[in-house]
């Protein structure tokens, strides 16, 4: 599985890189092994000045991809959300999740 992490007018520094390889990996990787890559994309939210917005998108090969986003007021916590979303979303597309209800995020 490839982790790729990318800023739009937000510097990336290493600390953060392996923070988000580490969540996504351990959030991730034990529910699917069909992923082929995670593309993490993290920005200053234009909507709310003070937020950070996380966008994720989860190659799962043939079987298509997962998208999902997060805000948060730091970037570490945007991450936090989004690995959390992303699991969840593949749990359910694995089938190992049956429960219909979404898990509950404060944005």
């Amino acid at each position: 599985m490839r982790i790729n992490l990318a800023g739009v007018n937000v510097p990336i520094t290493n600390d953060q890189r392996a923070y988000a390889e580490y969540r996504f990996f351990t959030s991730i990787a034990p529910h699917d092994m069909s992923i082929r890559a995670v593309d993490v994309v993290i920005r200053r939210d234009s909507a709310a000045h003070h937020s950070f917005l996380c966008r994720v998108v989860v190659n799962l090969g043939s079987s298509g991809r997962i998208k999902t986003q997060a805000r948060a007021a730091h970037p570490s916590a945007a991450i936090d959300r989004a690995a959390d979303r992303a699991a969840w979303l593949v749990r359910r597309r694995a089938g190992q999740d049956f429960s219909l209800k979404a898990p509950v995020f404060s944005s």
